[in-house]
Protein backbone atom coordinates (compact mmCIF):
# COMPACT_ATOMS: atom_id res chain seq x y z
CA UNK A 1 0.00 0.00 0.00
CA UNK A 2 0.96 3.62 -0.07
CA UNK A 3 2.63 4.90 2.44
CA UNK A 4 0.36 8.57 3.71
CA UNK A 5 1.88 11.62 3.41
CA UNK A 6 1.40 14.41 5.98
CA UNK A 7 2.65 17.18 7.70
CA UNK A 8 2.45 18.47 11.49
CA UNK A 9 2.49 21.53 13.38
CA UNK A 10 3.01 20.81 16.85
CA UNK A 11 6.60 22.86 17.73
CA UNK A 12 7.64 26.36 17.75
CA UNK A 13 9.56 25.94 14.83
CA UNK A 14 6.82 24.81 13.19
CA UNK A 15 5.07 28.22 13.48
CA UNK A 16 8.52 30.08 13.52
CA UNK A 17 9.48 29.53 9.94
CA UNK A 18 5.85 31.68 8.36
CA UNK A 19 5.02 34.80 9.00
CA UNK A 20 2.64 36.41 12.30
CA UNK A 21 0.65 39.60 12.75
CA UNK A 22 -0.11 40.26 16.29
CA UNK A 23 0.11 36.48 16.35
CA UNK A 24 2.66 34.85 19.39
CA UNK A 25 4.05 31.23 19.17
CA UNK A 26 3.81 29.80 23.10
CA UNK A 27 4.51 26.17 23.42
CA UNK A 28 1.55 24.73 22.82
CA UNK A 29 0.75 26.25 19.06
CA UNK A 30 -0.32 29.71 18.29
CA UNK A 31 -2.45 32.54 19.99
CA UNK A 32 -3.36 36.11 19.81
CA UNK A 33 -1.17 39.22 21.57
CA UNK A 34 -3.34 40.04 24.06
CA UNK A 35 -3.53 43.73 24.45
CA UNK A 36 -1.92 44.58 20.95
CA UNK A 37 -4.77 43.27 18.66
CA UNK A 38 -8.19 42.18 18.61
CA UNK A 39 -7.34 40.07 15.63
CA UNK A 40 -4.62 38.68 13.71
CA UNK A 41 -2.80 36.46 10.98
CA UNK A 42 -0.27 33.71 10.34
CA UNK A 43 0.51 32.57 6.77
CA UNK A 44 2.60 29.25 7.25
CA UNK A 45 5.58 28.17 5.12
CA UNK A 46 4.75 26.04 1.73
CA UNK A 47 4.28 22.35 2.35
CA UNK A 48 5.61 20.82 -0.54
CA UNK A 49 4.01 17.07 -1.78
CA UNK A 50 6.38 16.49 -4.49
CA UNK A 51 4.64 15.88 -6.71
CA UNK A 52 3.03 18.03 -9.50
CA UNK A 53 -1.08 17.95 -9.91
CA UNK A 54 -1.38 15.99 -6.15
CA UNK A 55 -4.63 15.41 -4.23
CA UNK A 56 -4.62 17.09 -1.20
CA UNK A 57 -6.73 14.72 1.41
CA UNK A 58 -7.68 16.73 4.53
CA UNK A 59 -6.85 18.85 7.04
CA UNK A 60 -7.28 17.88 11.21
CA UNK A 61 -6.92 20.92 13.51
CA UNK A 62 -6.92 21.22 16.98
CA UNK A 63 -8.02 24.60 18.37
CA UNK A 64 -9.52 26.51 21.41
CA UNK A 65 -12.05 28.74 20.02
CA UNK A 66 -14.95 30.50 21.19
CA UNK A 67 -17.67 30.21 18.17
CA UNK A 68 -17.26 29.85 14.49
CA UNK A 69 -16.29 33.62 14.12
CA UNK A 70 -13.08 33.09 16.22
CA UNK A 71 -11.05 30.95 13.65
CA UNK A 72 -10.83 31.19 9.90
CA UNK A 73 -8.84 29.10 7.82
CA UNK A 74 -7.73 30.24 4.41
CA UNK A 75 -5.91 27.06 2.03
CA UNK A 76 -4.27 28.12 -0.81
CA UNK A 77 -2.38 25.29 -3.76
CA UNK A 78 -0.56 25.53 -6.79
CA UNK A 79 1.78 23.74 -8.71
CA UNK A 80 4.95 26.76 -8.90
CA UNK A 81 6.58 27.72 -5.97
CA UNK A 82 7.19 30.61 -7.42
CA UNK A 83 5.12 33.84 -8.57
CA UNK A 84 5.22 37.50 -10.93
CA UNK A 85 5.53 40.78 -8.48
CA UNK A 86 6.03 43.73 -9.81
CA UNK A 87 7.71 42.27 -12.84
CA UNK A 88 10.65 40.11 -11.44
CA UNK A 89 9.89 36.89 -10.22
CA UNK A 90 9.64 36.07 -6.61
CA UNK A 91 9.26 32.58 -4.26
CA UNK A 92 6.04 31.86 -2.57
CA UNK A 93 8.39 31.90 -0.03
CA UNK A 94 9.98 35.20 -0.18
CA UNK A 95 7.08 36.70 -0.73
CA UNK A 96 5.11 35.19 2.31
CA UNK A 97 7.88 35.84 5.01
CA UNK A 98 8.69 39.84 3.45
CA UNK A 99 7.64 42.10 5.66
CA UNK A 100 8.06 44.80 3.23
CA UNK A 101 5.32 43.52 1.19
CA UNK A 102 1.87 45.19 2.65
CA UNK A 103 -0.24 42.35 3.63
CA UNK A 104 -3.13 43.75 1.24
CA UNK A 105 -0.77 43.25 -1.35
CA UNK A 106 0.04 39.85 -0.73
CA UNK A 107 -3.54 38.72 -0.34
CA UNK A 108 -4.28 40.11 -4.07
CA UNK A 109 -1.28 38.24 -5.02
CA UNK A 110 -2.29 34.91 -3.24
CA UNK A 111 -5.82 35.11 -4.18
CA UNK A 112 -5.64 33.28 -7.33
CA UNK A 113 -4.47 30.16 -5.52
CA UNK A 114 -7.23 30.55 -2.68
CA UNK A 115 -8.81 26.58 -2.80
CA UNK A 116 -10.65 26.59 0.25
CA UNK A 117 -12.24 29.32 3.23
CA UNK A 118 -13.32 27.58 6.44
CA UNK A 119 -14.71 29.08 9.06
CA UNK A 120 -13.88 27.00 12.78
CA UNK A 121 -12.37 23.91 10.76
CA UNK A 122 -11.72 20.68 13.08
CA UNK A 123 -11.28 17.95 10.08
CA UNK A 124 -11.59 19.35 6.09
CA UNK A 125 -11.69 16.98 3.35
CA UNK A 126 -9.56 19.46 0.67
CA UNK A 127 -11.45 18.81 -2.31
CA UNK A 128 -9.86 21.55 -4.47
CA UNK A 129 -6.69 21.38 -3.03
CA UNK A 130 -4.74 20.43 -6.71
CA UNK A 131 -1.28 21.24 -7.02
CA UNK A 132 2.24 20.54 -5.51
CA UNK A 133 2.34 22.80 -2.90
CA UNK A 134 -0.34 23.60 -0.01
CA UNK A 135 0.21 26.73 2.09
CA UNK A 136 -2.48 28.12 4.97
CA UNK A 137 -3.84 31.19 6.42
CA UNK A 138 -5.09 31.56 9.94
CA UNK A 139 -7.04 34.46 11.00
CA UNK A 140 -7.47 34.57 14.81
CA UNK A 141 -10.19 36.81 16.37
CA UNK A 142 -10.77 37.85 19.63
CA UNK A 143 -14.56 36.98 21.03
CA UNK A 144 -15.75 38.86 23.93
CA UNK A 145 -12.23 39.00 25.94
CA UNK A 146 -11.52 35.34 24.93
CA UNK A 147 -8.84 34.62 23.05
CA UNK A 148 -8.75 31.84 20.88
CA UNK A 149 -5.77 29.15 20.51
CA UNK A 150 -4.37 26.82 17.39
CA UNK A 151 -2.85 23.44 19.57
CA UNK A 152 -2.13 21.43 16.82
CA UNK A 153 -2.37 20.90 12.83
CA UNK A 154 -2.15 17.98 10.56
CA UNK A 155 -2.41 18.06 7.30
CA UNK A 156 -2.34 14.93 4.75
CA UNK A 157 -0.51 15.54 1.17
CA UNK A 158 -2.04 11.98 -0.17
CA UNK A 159 -4.91 9.03 1.00
CA UNK A 160 -5.82 5.86 -0.26
CA UNK A 161 -8.62 6.60 -2.46
CA UNK A 162 -11.08 4.27 -2.07
CA UNK A 163 -12.18 4.73 -5.85
CA UNK A 164 -8.96 2.28 -6.63
CA UNK A 165 -10.47 -0.82 -5.38
CA UNK A 166 -14.10 -0.59 -7.41
CA UNK A 167 -14.35 -1.34 -10.71
CA UNK A 168 -12.78 1.12 -13.36
CA UNK A 169 -16.47 2.74 -14.68
CA UNK A 170 -16.68 4.30 -11.28
CA UNK A 171 -13.54 6.10 -11.31
CA UNK A 172 -14.09 7.74 -14.59
CA UNK A 173 -15.11 10.47 -12.92
CA UNK A 174 -12.12 10.91 -11.17
CA UNK A 175 -11.41 12.25 -7.59
CA UNK A 176 -13.26 15.23 -8.08
CA UNK A 177 -16.60 13.64 -8.72
CA UNK A 178 -19.60 13.16 -5.87
CA UNK A 179 -18.55 9.28 -5.52
CA UNK A 180 -14.73 10.37 -5.02
CA UNK A 181 -15.83 13.18 -2.51
CA UNK A 182 -18.41 10.56 -0.89
CA UNK A 183 -16.13 7.97 -0.13
CA UNK A 184 -13.49 10.82 1.29
CA UNK A 185 -15.33 10.73 4.57
CA UNK A 186 -15.22 7.48 4.81
CA UNK A 187 -11.57 7.59 4.02
CA UNK A 188 -10.82 9.75 7.14
CA UNK A 189 -12.47 7.89 9.61
CA UNK A 190 -10.00 5.11 8.26
CA UNK A 191 -6.95 6.96 8.55
CA UNK A 192 -7.85 7.90 11.90
CA UNK A 193 -8.56 4.23 12.88
CA UNK A 194 -5.36 3.07 11.15
CA UNK A 195 -3.35 5.88 12.87
CA UNK A 196 -4.65 4.55 16.65
CA UNK A 197 -3.44 1.24 15.97
CA UNK A 198 -0.18 1.65 14.64
CA UNK A 199 0.27 4.26 17.38
CA UNK A 200 -1.28 2.03 20.19
CA UNK A 201 1.66 0.93 21.54
CA UNK A 202 2.47 4.82 22.70
CA UNK A 203 -0.14 4.47 25.10
CA UNK A 204 1.85 1.59 26.79
CA UNK A 205 4.40 4.45 27.79
CA UNK A 206 3.59 6.70 30.65
CA UNK A 207 5.41 9.57 29.32
CA UNK A 208 3.05 9.57 25.66
CA UNK A 209 0.11 8.03 26.81
CA UNK A 210 -3.06 10.20 26.32
CA UNK A 211 -4.65 11.74 29.48
CA UNK A 212 -7.39 9.51 29.74
CA UNK A 213 -5.21 6.35 29.57
CA UNK A 214 -3.07 7.05 32.29
CA UNK A 215 -5.99 5.64 34.58
CA UNK A 216 -6.02 2.34 33.35
CA UNK A 217 -2.12 2.38 33.54
CA UNK A 218 -2.23 3.15 37.30
CA UNK A 219 -4.73 0.33 37.82
CA UNK A 220 -2.68 -2.06 35.51
CA UNK A 221 0.04 -2.03 38.52
CA UNK A 222 -2.00 -1.43 41.68
CA UNK A 223 -2.46 2.35 41.58
CA UNK A 224 -5.94 3.41 42.88
CA UNK A 225 -7.91 6.76 42.60
CA UNK A 226 -5.49 7.94 39.81
CA UNK A 227 -7.85 10.84 38.85
CA UNK A 228 -6.25 12.81 42.77
CA UNK A 229 -3.17 13.02 41.28
CA UNK A 230 -1.74 15.96 38.98
CA UNK A 231 -0.91 14.79 35.41
CA UNK A 232 2.36 15.45 35.08
CA UNK A 233 3.43 13.92 38.60
CA UNK A 234 1.23 10.98 37.55
CA UNK A 235 3.20 10.27 34.60
CA UNK A 236 6.61 10.58 36.59
CA UNK A 237 5.27 8.31 38.84
CA UNK A 238 4.23 5.67 36.71
CA UNK A 239 7.73 5.72 34.60
CA UNK A 240 9.15 3.11 36.83
CA UNK A 241 6.91 2.11 39.18
CA UNK A 242 7.33 -1.62 37.89
CA UNK A 243 10.73 -1.82 39.32
CA UNK A 244 9.41 -0.05 42.64
CA UNK A 245 6.34 -2.43 43.22
CA UNK A 246 9.14 -4.89 43.60
CA UNK A 247 9.64 -3.09 47.17
CA UNK A 248 6.50 -2.06 47.81
CA UNK A 249 5.23 -1.95 51.64
CA UNK A 250 8.69 -0.61 52.39
CA UNK A 251 10.06 2.50 54.00
CA UNK A 252 11.45 3.69 50.38
CA UNK A 253 8.71 2.34 48.39
CA UNK A 254 6.26 5.09 50.92
CA UNK A 255 9.09 7.93 50.42
CA UNK A 256 9.22 7.37 46.38
CA UNK A 257 5.46 7.59 46.55
CA UNK A 258 4.78 10.45 48.45
CA UNK A 259 7.56 12.56 47.12
CA UNK A 260 6.53 12.09 43.82
CA UNK A 261 3.03 12.83 44.82
CA UNK A 262 4.29 16.03 46.92
CA UNK A 263 7.05 17.05 44.76
CA UNK A 264 9.20 17.00 48.16
CA UNK A 265 11.11 14.41 50.38
CA UNK A 266 8.81 13.55 53.46
CA UNK A 267 10.31 12.91 56.92
CA UNK A 268 8.90 9.02 58.18
CA UNK A 269 9.77 8.67 61.59
CA UNK A 270 9.37 4.75 62.72
CA UNK A 271 9.13 3.23 66.36
CA UNK A 272 12.98 2.45 65.58
CA UNK A 273 14.30 5.65 65.06
CA UNK A 274 13.32 6.97 68.41
CA UNK A 275 14.54 3.51 70.35
CA UNK A 276 18.00 5.13 69.91
CA UNK A 277 17.22 7.56 72.07
CA UNK A 278 16.51 5.74 75.12
CA UNK A 279 19.96 6.43 76.84
CA UNK A 280 18.66 9.99 76.71
CA UNK A 281 15.90 9.96 79.37
CA UNK A 282 14.38 13.57 78.82
CA UNK A 283 14.58 13.49 74.96
CA UNK A 284 13.30 9.74 74.84
CA UNK A 285 10.40 10.77 77.27
CA UNK A 286 9.83 14.08 74.66
CA UNK A 287 10.01 11.99 71.56
CA UNK A 288 7.73 8.95 72.80
CA UNK A 289 5.41 11.26 74.20
CA UNK A 290 5.11 12.98 70.62
CA UNK A 291 5.58 9.97 68.01
CA UNK A 292 5.81 7.00 69.49
CA UNK A 293 2.80 5.50 69.35
CA UNK A 294 3.85 1.49 69.19
CA UNK A 295 5.72 -0.88 66.89
CA UNK A 296 3.66 -0.75 64.29
CA UNK A 297 2.59 2.27 63.97
CA UNK A 298 4.75 5.39 61.49
CA UNK A 299 4.71 8.80 61.21
CA UNK A 300 4.86 10.79 58.11
CA UNK A 301 5.92 14.14 58.24
CA UNK A 302 5.13 16.80 55.11
CA UNK A 303 5.31 20.65 54.77
CA UNK A 304 1.83 22.36 54.26
CA UNK A 305 3.61 23.89 51.16
CA UNK A 306 3.81 20.68 49.67
CA UNK A 307 -0.30 19.93 50.06
CA UNK A 308 -1.65 23.58 50.65
CA UNK A 309 -5.66 22.80 49.68
CA UNK A 310 -7.73 20.28 51.67
CA UNK A 311 -8.08 17.97 48.91
CA UNK A 312 -4.60 17.13 48.49
CA UNK A 313 -4.58 16.74 52.09
CA UNK A 314 -7.18 13.92 51.71
CA UNK A 315 -5.63 12.52 48.53
CA UNK A 316 -2.49 11.88 50.53
CA UNK A 317 -4.20 10.52 53.09
CA UNK A 318 -5.91 8.42 51.06
CA UNK A 319 -2.46 6.92 48.90
CA UNK A 320 -1.07 6.47 51.99
CA UNK A 321 -3.62 4.20 53.54
CA UNK A 322 -3.78 2.70 50.33
CA UNK A 323 -0.20 1.45 49.98
CA UNK A 324 0.60 0.50 53.72
CA UNK A 325 1.02 -2.93 54.84
CA UNK A 326 -1.80 -3.99 56.17
CA UNK A 327 -0.73 -4.50 60.19
CA UNK A 328 0.49 -0.63 59.67
CA UNK A 329 -1.21 2.31 61.00
CA UNK A 330 0.64 5.28 59.63
CA UNK A 331 -0.13 8.80 60.93
CA UNK A 332 0.19 12.01 58.55
CA UNK A 333 1.08 15.07 59.88
CA UNK A 334 1.05 18.46 58.12
CA UNK A 335 3.64 21.12 59.06
CA UNK A 336 2.39 24.13 58.86
CA UNK A 337 4.98 27.20 58.19
CA UNK A 338 5.40 28.87 61.76
CA UNK A 339 5.82 29.05 64.91
CA UNK A 340 2.33 27.48 67.36
CA UNK A 341 2.06 26.17 70.63
CA UNK A 342 1.44 22.35 70.54
CA UNK A 343 2.74 22.24 66.79
CA UNK A 344 5.61 20.60 65.57
CA UNK A 345 8.42 22.97 64.85
CA UNK A 346 11.39 21.81 63.02
CA UNK A 347 14.27 24.20 62.56
CA UNK A 348 15.04 24.61 58.98
CA UNK A 349 11.78 23.08 58.03
CA UNK A 350 8.80 24.80 59.09
CA UNK A 351 10.40 27.36 61.79
CA UNK A 352 9.53 30.58 59.98
CA UNK A 353 7.90 33.73 61.71
CA UNK A 354 4.38 34.53 60.19
CA UNK A 355 2.36 37.29 61.07
CA UNK A 356 1.52 38.02 64.23
CA UNK A 357 -2.44 37.04 65.79
CA UNK A 358 -4.18 38.20 68.20
CA UNK A 359 -5.18 35.46 71.27
CA UNK A 360 -8.14 36.24 73.79
CA UNK A 361 -8.26 34.41 77.14
CA UNK A 362 -11.56 35.06 78.58
CA UNK A 363 -12.42 31.94 79.19
CA UNK A 364 -14.03 31.47 75.70
CA UNK A 365 -11.37 31.43 73.26
CA UNK A 366 -8.31 30.06 73.04
CA UNK A 367 -5.05 29.79 71.73
CA UNK A 368 -5.45 27.80 68.48
CA UNK A 369 -3.47 24.25 68.65
CA UNK A 370 -2.45 21.79 65.63
CA UNK A 371 -2.96 18.17 66.83
CA UNK A 372 -0.27 16.17 66.31
CA UNK A 373 -1.90 12.81 65.19
CA UNK A 374 -2.66 13.82 61.56
CA UNK A 375 -5.09 10.87 61.10
CA UNK A 376 -7.69 13.32 63.52
CA UNK A 377 -6.22 16.66 61.72
CA UNK A 378 -6.87 15.39 58.46
CA UNK A 379 -10.04 13.58 59.06
CA UNK A 380 -11.49 16.62 60.76
CA UNK A 381 -9.99 19.17 57.94
CA UNK A 382 -12.25 16.52 55.44
CA UNK A 383 -14.88 16.27 57.26
CA UNK A 384 -15.14 20.22 57.49
CA UNK A 385 -14.46 20.72 53.81
CA UNK A 386 -17.32 18.10 53.13
CA UNK A 387 -19.73 20.33 55.03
Amino acid sequence: MEQLKYFVFNKKRDYESGYRQDIRVTERGLALEEGVSENGIFISRLLDSGEEGNQWHRAVIQSKSYGDDSVRFSFYCCDEDQVMVDGRICQWEELIRSRKIPLEKKHQIMEQCLVHIVQNPQDILLYHARGRYLWMEIQLFCQAGFFPEIQHMKIYAGNRSFLSYLPAIYQTGGREDFLGRFLGMFEAVYQDLEERITDSTKQLDPMTAEPEFLGWLAKWVGISNAHLWQEERLRLLLEGIVRKNLIRGTREYTEHMISTFTGEQPFILEYGDIEEYRGNTKAYKSLKQSYAHGPYEVNVLVREQTVPSLREQHALKKMIEDMKPAHIRMHLIILRPGIYLGQNVYVGVNSTLVAYEHANLNGVAAIPSVVTMASDVSDTRVEEEER
